[in-house]
């Protein structure tokens, strides 16, 4: 039975409220530039496909650091980061290309301890147009959309507010 309107962990179980996890595909982006320009060849594009768990309280896509090393991408600078035991400074790699559920998008990274799991935050769900679903625990396209892939560029941009003098 609900307390104070909260539904039990039983209810939650039994609802099948859960994790939502999802697949990603990363890319080094600098490797994929390089065997365009025939510097290495195609294969040796660093890639790894993985889990990653939707956290809407993250903001970027986050990755333990040896998926980090393995994919081998270029450090970008650090960042302050707020987490639930405090505030951590922490790296930033560059050179990402992310696909999830076929929609691809380009990010910083932001580094994880390795007994972290991969994050989804909620920058790239913007970015690719997704949402989680946690009573299927699932990804999906955002249900306003349909499965058109759809973004925003509101500028906040009034032409009319300008005075000519």
């Amino acid at each position: 039975m609900a307390i104070n309107g909260l539904l039990t962990p039983i209810e939650l179980h039994e609802n099948k409220m859960g994790h939502v996890k999802a697949k990603i595909n990363i890319i080094n982006t600098y490797d994929q530039i390089c065997a365009e320009k025939g510097l290495i060849t195609s294969d040796k594009i660093r890639q790894i496909e993985i889990e990653g768990l939707v956290d809407t309280g993250a903001t970027n896509i986050c990755l333990p650091i040896s998926v980090i090393e393995q994919l081998g991408l270029r450090k970008a600078g650090e960042k302050e980061i707020r987490t639930a035991n405090g505030k951590v400074i922490r790296r930033l790699f560059q050179d990402a290309w992310i696909t999830i559920l076929n929609r691809f998008c380009t990010q910083l990274v932001v580094e994880l301890p390795d007994d972290c799991p991969p994050l989804i935050g909620v920058t790239i769900l913007e970015e690719l147009d997704l949402v989680p679903n946690p009573a299927k625990e699932t990804l999906e396209y955002n249900p306003e959309h349909g499965d058109k892939w759809t973004g925003y560029a509101y500028t906040g941009y009034d032409p009319s507010s300008l005075i000519m003098t």
